[in-house]
């Protein structure tokens, strides 16, 4: 049977095919046209009606897809003459991204990936209109896919050979290219991502999103690159399939919602999902409901003069080694839709923001990074403290505005970036010490510990009933392999999802009563004037934020009272943790945003002026052994905290030493 007839075959199989399985489907999209132009068809359902036919399509894709729009074209009953794009879903071979050699040249596949650019749409001739310099005639011809203008090759009028192309006479389509990078899940130790470019043409572009995952469905096709003269194959695309969709875009049936209801009417609700947060890991109750709070999130929201207020809760974990704080954020990464992993060592600026590159026409495009690609979800940071200085700064913009900056190569851009940061980071000597200031043992600046909402400490104490219970609790995990779920995770993830996308929980008088009277209590605990300050405005919008998002725990349109003193009492543990100065046991903002305590900025001061005494009196040099003994008889300071003292100043360039032994204020 020859090319002809075999085409004329498929279109009559298609024509049955459509007038018996599809007929609705046809109509309703016909009826639409050209608002609508694609129509989705299961390949079981084809495979089903004529096994033969749905093998054709994996071997001869191109023959085969213009068979079907050819067919749909003849059972056309309000004779549109529609140019209707059919999309094959549920393909059953999908074969990974590592595996799609030559051999699948030409042949219909599916592959699963994560999108990790997309480029700009650009428009493509698909008919060329032609006019003959020599008498004008116009000729229409199909132009291929790739990038040379196919020109007519005669007039049929005069016989001529050259031929004007006419721009805005000739039809055009939209395309767009993208790449795509096969799942964390299938690598293998060492091995680099396999990356594969794809063509969307028509309503396929602007589909798809970096950090999107979805299987493509489309023919494995081959081009040659024009520099270097190889080989290089891509997908084009057919049909896209959203594999993991953000939290609120999950699709609950009704059967889940009942469920999700039910549960959330359970008195113990709010215990249960903290229980159910990283189960395998035993204690550090605040913690896991700190993250449980930051799983479903406060509520965001835009005001009158387009001032954004973020409803997203960042949380930093800093902690002795071996507690499980990766194993903490690794399972948040997993339970969380559109999340990102990254450790702090391997991470740099533009990794986690976006990095300028070069696409295939030699122009510059934005590849997304972590903060960008985890929008609407969790990126997870490993080992913060490992980070580069001029790296992490990156977080800056990313915590407090949600948006990423950018302007490199040509190009000025502000992405998206509304996501929960989970961070983990080590004390910078090994061991977390409770009489030293955190921003000593925390490689972070302060811009960034002022940024997270909840910073908590968790250290590695020993002691003989705990150890022995932690014992137990990982032996019968090891032994087992089963970990004990109050709710299983998939339950979870949809009950997150239903409760970010349907609660909105607003405050109540009783919860504003509640909360102004803890920030204006802690903000004036101390009477005297040059007291430090507890807590900053930061502190109280924190904790509406963890407010709402214990009011959607329980699936309520009001955040009550009870919400608002939970919220209290997590940032008061927070605060007790780390906020207060290991040397007048206050708390004290200063210490929890890593900035100098209160008491040690006045320390400071009275070295500085007693130098300046020091130094009227002995002809403008101050002498250090004086200093020492005047600063213990006077303050009962001692010489280990003066030279500390001392040299924090010359750091920061207020005292040099001009000789030996001597000060001077700079």
């Amino acid at each position: 049977m020859n090319s002809t007839a075999k085409s004329q075959t498929s279109i009559r199989k298609f024509e049955e095919f459509f007038a018996t399985s599809y007929k609705d489907d046809v109509f309703e999209i016909l009826e639409k046209y050209p608002d609508e132009r694609s129509l989705s068809v299961d390949y079981n359902t084809l495979e089903l009606f004529d096994p033969d036919l749905a093998d054709l399509l994996i071997e001869k894709p191109e023959e085969v897809i213009e068979a079907a729009q050819t067919a749909i074209k003849n059972i056309d009953p309000l004779v549109k003459d529609a140019d209707l794009n059919i999309r094959f879903e549920n393909l059953s071979n999908v074969i990974q991204l590592k595996d799609l050699l030559s051999k699948y040249i030409g042949t219909f596949v599916a592959a699963d990936g994560i999108v990790r650019k997309t480029d700009e749409i650009r428009p493509r001739i698909e008919t060329g209109v032609f006019e003959c310099r020599g008498c004008m005639r116009l000729h229409e011809v199909e132009q291929s896919s790739g990038n040379r203008i196919i020109e007519p090759s005669l007039c049929s009028e005069c016989g001529g050979r050259s031929f004007r192309l006419l721009q805005e006479e000739s039809k055009y389509i939209d395309t767009q290219t993208a790449r795509m990078q096969e799942p964390l899940e299938n690598l293998s130790g060492g091995t680099e991502p396999k990356q594969m470019l794809m063509v969307l043409e028509d309503d396929l572009v602007d589909e798809l999103n970096p950090g999107d995952k979805v299987r493509i469905t489309g023919t494995l096709k081959t081009f040659r690159e024009e520099r270097s003269g190889k080989f290089k194959n891509y997908i084009y695309v057919n049909h896209i399939e959203p594999l993991e969709q953000e939290f609120e875009e999950l699709q609950l049936s009704e059967e889940d919602e009942e469920k999700i209801i039910e549960l959330s009417k359970d008195p113990n609700i709010y215990d249960k999902i903290i229980k159910s947060t990283a189960p395998s890991i035993r204690g550090y109750r605040d913690v896991k409901e700190a993250i449980a709070l930051q799983l479903f999130g406060g509520a965001a929201k835009q005001l009158e003069d387009e001032t954004k207020l973020r409803g997203d809760i960042h949380i930093l974990i800093v902690g002795d080694p071996g507690i499980g704080k990766s194993q903490i954020l690794k399972y948040v990464s997993r339970l969380a839709p559109r999340s990102i992993y990254t450790s702090g060592k391997g991470t740099s600026g533009a990794g986690l923001t976006a990095a300028a590159v070069r696409d295939e026409l030699g122009g510059w495009s934005l590849e997304a990074g972590a903060l960008v690609l985890g929008d609407q979800g969790n990126v997870c940071v490993d080992e913060l403290d490992k980070m580069r200085s001029e790296d992490r700064s990156a977080l800056h913009e990313a915590l407090e505005q949600q948006t990423v900056s950018i302007a490199k190569a040509g190009i000025m851009a502000t992405l998206n970036s509304r996501c929960s940061v989970l961070a983990a980071a080590n004390p910078k000597f090994g061991r977390f010490d409770r009489f030293k200031v955190l921003a000593e043992q925390i490689d972070l600046p302060s811009p960034i510990l002022s940024r997270f909402d909840l910073i908590f400490v968790i250290e590695d104490k020993p002691s003989i009933e705990g150890d022995t219970k932690l014992a137990d609790h990982i032996l019968k995990i090891h032994q087992s392999n089963t970990v004990d779920y109050e709710i299983e995770p998939e339950l979870l993830r949809k009950y997150i999802a239903y409760a970010r996308k349907n609660v909105n929980p607003k405050l109540t008088d009783d919860a504003n009563t509640v909360l102004r009277e803890f920030y204006v209590s802690t903000r004036n605990s101390n009477s005297e004037e040059q007291a430090p300050v507890p807590i900053t405005a930061r502190q109280l919008e924190a904790i509406i934020r963890l407010a709402e998002a214990s009011a959607k725990i329980k699936l309520k349109e009001t955040v009550d009272k009870e919400d608002a003193e939970k919220a209290v009492r997590l940032q008061m543990a927070c605060l007790r943790e780390v906020g207060v100065d290991p040397e007048t046991g206050e708390i004290d903002i200063e210490v929890m945003e890593g900035r100098t305590p209160t008491s040690e900025r006045e320390k400071m001061q009275k070295v500085m002026e007693e130098v300046g005494l020091l130094e009227e009196e002995y002809g403008d040099q101050a002498p250090m052994n004086v200093l020492v003994s005047n600063m213990a008889d006077k303050y009962d300071m001692s010489e280990e905290k003066v030279e500390t003292i001392v040299r924090n100043l010359n750091q920061k360039g207020l005292i040099y030493f001009p000789t030996t032994g001597y000060l001077k204020r700079a």
